[in-house]
């Protein structure tokens, strides 16, 4: 602070200026920055052990698995109580938005948020009326955010507003699994497979129960590989099936179950063989960013990854068990194009589980949505805090040495 007096010189009339420089004592200021860093980092560290804590698995994939199996986070209801937990999810879908749609008790349709938050829930009453539900065994997203849910005890396609009306029905016997491709709807049931419009409009069905070449049993799987190329898991035969839309059969896999029967296949000298299938129960399948199918198997308790040519399976991860990353009759899955994951309905452990495969053709941006929109993102206030802090003791130091410098 700078002081100017007048005092009397050497000679009458003659004055003298003084300049006094007090230096103000920062001790006390300093010393409450560096307890506001101290604590700033107490808290960074604390909020990062604790998203780390959160973030590990419960529990490993006990069945053998690359490195790259990424357990991100499971779902378990929409709230605490007993009502809104998950029951017996069998299906996932992912909308555009990424909203994730799964059904509970085969009558409640629950949405939820990406980050795992509840943001929609509709509970259907059971019965044949308007607007009721009988078992939705299925369940995909249109382009348009309408939803598309088999309803295997009342015959019908549901389709669905995002705000849980029934805008329309369509009719289908006995519609186990269904696929949304633009504006074609392609149904897996139990007589076969049926291709619509999306305004309901059959296009095409082919097949018929049974497990023969041309047939299927219990289909609980089914995605648009291409516009020209259906993918169906023939579950109950143990195999996957490509057919065109218009239900010409393009392959069987494996091969060796093109002509098996459920129980087995038949020697050329007329004894039964147990079928040569890696499946035990192919059901719900999607595709990842890359094309490539993906398929779980409820009693192998896996998921795997398919050849986009033969459905020959290339990887496979998880294996029975309760702790996150350990599925039990997992029965449907979808991908998240936007974040990079996938989405399983864990059937018997009433939860949805989002994991991360190896190979799945998602971007560098992806992973990015993926990682803030987990627990990691709790760091940032603490962070920023302590950026703020580091700045502003910095600032403050500069300032003080140019200070020093012009007044030596």
């Amino acid at each position: 602070m700078e002081d100017v007096r007048a005092s009397d010189g050497p000679s009458e009339g003659q004055y003298v200026t003084e300049v006094v420089y007090e230096e103000v004592d920062n001790g006390r200021q300093r010393k409450l920055l560096l307890a506001v860093l101290v604590v700033l980092v107490i808290l960074f560290s604390g909020v990062g052990i604790f998203v780390w804590r959160v973030s590990q698995p419960a529990g490993l994939p006990t069945a053998e698995t690359t490195d790259d199996f990424e357990w991100i986070r499971s779902i378990y209801g929409w709230g605490t109580s007993p009502e809104e937990l998950l029951n017996g999810p069998v299906d996932v879908a992912v909308a555009p938005d990424g909203t994730i749609w799964t059904v509970s008790g085969k009558t409640t349709l629950v949405g939820f948020l990406p980050d795992g938050r509840a943001q929609q829930v509709f509970a259907y009453e059971r019965g044949g009326e308007e607007g009721q539900v009988g078992s939705i065994e299925g369940l995909d997203v249109g382009d348009d955010g309408l939803i598309y849910a088999a309803d295997y005890g009342l015959n019908v396609v549901h389709v669905i507003s995002p705000q849980g009306e029934i805008l329309r029905t369509i009719g289908v016997q006995l519609p186990i699994e269904v696929a949304v491709r633009g504006d074609r709807l392609a149904v897996a049931a139990g007589p076969g497979i049926a291709v619509f419009t999306t305004d309901g409009e059959l296009v095409s069905q082919f097949g018929s129960r049974g497990n023969g070449e041309d047939q299927v049993d219990l289909p609980h799987g089914i995605v648009w590989q291409s516009d020209d190329v259906i993918l169906v898991s023939d579950t109950q035969n143990r195999r996957i099936k490509a057919y065109s839309p218009d239900g010409r059969l393009l392959y069987v896999a494996p091969e060796s179950m093109r002509t098996a029967t459920r129980a087995g296949v038949m020697s050329s000298e007329g004894e039964r063989e147990a079928a040569d299938t890696p499946y035990q129960l192919p059901s719900g399948m999607t595709l990842d960013g890359s094309g490539r199918p993906i398929l779980v198997d409820p009693f192998n308790f896996e998921i795997y990854a398919l050849a986009s040519t033969d459905a020959s399976i290339t990887a496979r991860w998880g294996g029975f068990g309760y702790g996150d990353g350990e599925f039990a009759y997992p029965t449907g899955i979808d991908y998240d194009a936007e974040r990079d994951y996938f989405v399983v309905a864990d059937t018997a452990n009433n939860r949805l589980q989002i994991v991360g495969l190896p190979g799945s053709g998602g971007s560098a941006l992806a992973g990015l949505r993926r990682t803030i929109s987990g627990p990691v993102w709790l760091c940032s206030i603490p962070l920023v805090l302590l950026l703020i802090a580091v700045l502003v003791a910095v600032r403050r130091r500069a300032e003080r040495k140019r200070i020093d410098s012009q007044n030596p």
